[in-house]
């Protein structure tokens, strides 16, 4: 036999990692969400293939040899052997096999028994394996097939001919069961009549054999989980907990004993419902389709059956599903409490200790979730808050751009306005000569902010209020400040200026008379012999801003 050699140690270092066995891990880790550790441990068991590892996780392995890095060392070499040409000595051995003893261990310098120990450990690891409880999905049953109308009309005759006969049939099967010493009969119609069992899914019947099994005992102490074998099996696996499979067959004699006087014990009750256990029952009758496959699948020969089936990690890693406890045919209450015990007590470290590293790696991977949720709000806030700087100096940007346009456009209009002035100031009529018929002489007190002073002038007749205010906004201080700021020369209006194109000039103030007390518009339809009167003493009244904008909008409307 073949030993490995000092480089084979389990202690020596692992040669690094490849690039396509860290993608191996990283797929067998997404897939099982396993640790790096134990992801490397399965893909090495699987020469490195990601399919067979995830295989042997969700349905566990099943190889029965030993590690050879767990063999005893080789024997040491003994005296170097005689040449060819000199005489060899044989030396009686005896029975290499003689007075050996495995647990001792194997002589160093014996070959032959050396192979022997290898052999009795190879037994012996086999004999203490627990066989591989698989993972069983139950195909859901075919559904049933009905033949069309016109079928159904065409074997209507022989449908009714069959029923006919297999009622006739079933009727004297009855009459002659009711013969003493042909009870064989009545056992034949009673089966006869029997409804067949309708196939449910696998959740549904185990719900209808707790069901049944609490009619047929009057008892629900039991708790009976209420959904399939794979469920169980995937949930005991993940939680861990050890799975107490229950098999019944309802035409077995002794079924109703060993649930009434075994499983309903109460000792057996009280074991089975304490949550320290950590046992999760599940039932099935194998006139069901997935108990009786569970059944083929554990090679259950007898009824009644019950088996204890827990994740094994010492004979394949923390995913390996092994049934560790069979207890076959009627047993009494005490000896099926003793075996429960005794395997959840053989078993209870194995299972903290695939609960301790689970928990672990849920609280790693908690932490991670949490560490990158954490980091994703930072992401967000610091997206917010770049958002916000960026929104702001847009409205700053926005704001300064309506401040430049509305600068320019009072630029503009105060230009329209000086342009107007001057073309309006060419369109005055002329003051009348004196004598003439028909004047109309007005006395006009300005504001302080229009210089203060008092003109005077008269006007034609058929002079409008317009044209008044027109002299009162050519002639005050203030627009002369302006105008000889702006396009005219030295005060001087140029007789060349024109109308701005599209501009409507809007007076800042109002004219009014005193006593008594009258506002008048500047109005291009009305003159001012009708609204002051041949002569009148005026004030000239600012206007506020709101009250400009709410004249406009009259004069727009």
């Amino acid at each position: 036999m073949a030993t490995p050699g000092p480089s084979a140690a389990p202690h020596a270092a692992d040669p690094p990692l490849t690039a396509e066995q860290e993608e191996a891990v990283r797929q067998f880790g997404v897939l099982t969400t396993q640790d790096a550790e134990t992801s490397v441990a399965f893909l090495r068991r699987s020469g490195w293939s990601v399919t067979v590892a995830v295989s042997k996780f969700f349905d566990g392995e099943d190889d029965s040899v030993p590690d050879l890095n767990n063999l005893p060392p080789p024997p040491q070499p003994g005296p170097p052997r005689p040449a060819n040409n000199q005489p060899q000595r044989l030396i009686d051995l005896g029975d290499p096999l003689s007075g050996f003893d495995a647990a001792a261990g194997p002589p160093v310098h014996n070959v032959f028994e050396q192979a022997r120990y290898a052999a009795e450990q190879n037994r012996r690891m086999a004999a203490e394996r627990t066989d591989v409880a698989r993972r069983i999905v139950v195909h859901p049953p075919a559904p049933v097939v009905r033949p069309s109308f016109f079928m159904a009309l065409i074997l209507s005759p022989f449908n009714l001919g069959y029923r006919l006969l297999a009622g006739l049939w079933s009727a004297v099967q009855y009459i002659l069961g009711l013969v003493p010493g042909l009870g064989a009969f009545r056992r034949m119609a009673s089966g006869a009549r029997a409804a067949p069992r309708r196939q449910l899914n696998p959740r549904d019947a185990a719900s209808r054999f707790k069901r049944e099994f609490a009619e047929a005992t009057g008892s629900e102490a039991l708790p009976f989980v209420e959904m399939g074998y794979t469920q169980a099996y995937d949930k005991a696996k993940t939680e861990p907990k050890y799975l107490m499979m229950v098999l019944l067959a309802p035409e077995h004699d002794d079924t109703k004993s060993y649930a009434r006087d075994t499983l309903l014990h109460p000792d057996v009750v009280e074991f089975v419902n304490n949550p320290a256990n950590n046992i999760m029952l599940w039932g099935g009758s194998v006139r069901d389709p997935e108990a009786y496959q569970v059944s083929i699948e554990h090679r259950v020969t007898k009824f009644p059956f019950m088996a204890m089936i827990c994740v094994t990690p010492k004979e394949g890693g923390s995913t390996r599903m092994g049934t560790v406890k069979r207890v076959v045919g009627p047993v009494s209450a005490g000896y099926l409490l003793e075996q429960l015990r005794l395997t959840t007590a053989k078993y209870a470290d194995d299972l903290a200790a695939v609960r301790a590293v689970r928990v672990a790696n849920e609280t790693t991977r908690n932490i991670r979730i949490e560490q990158d949720n954490a980091y994703e709000r930072s992401l967000a806030i610091d997206r917010e808050r770049a958002r916000q700087r960026q929104e702001a100096e847009r409205q700053r940007q926005e704001a300064e751009q309506q401040a430049r346009d509305r600068e320019a456009e009072a630029a503009r209009q105060a230009q329209l306005g000086r342009q107007w002035r001057a073309w309006r100031a060419t369109t005055l009529a002329p003051e009348p000569a004196a004598g003439t018929a028909n004047v109309v002489r007005v006395a006009i007190k300005l504001p302080e902010s229009r210089g203060g002073e008092r003109l005077r002038r008269s006007f034609a007749a058929d002079a409008t209020v317009e044209d008044l205010y027109a002299f009162v906004e050519c002639n005050s201080k203030e627009v002369s400040d302006e105008e000889a700021d702006g396009d005219t020369e030295d005060g001087v209006i140029s007789e060349k200026a024109t109308k701005p194109a599209g501009y409507t000039h809007v007076y800042k103030f109002r004219i009014a008379s005193m006593m008594p007390r009258e506002l008048h518009e500047p109005s291009e339809s009305k003159t001012l012999l009708e609204a002051i009167g041949k002569s009148a003493s005026l004030v000239v009244e600012e206007v506020e801003e709101s009250e400009e904008g709410e004249d406009s909008d009259a004069g727009a409307d």
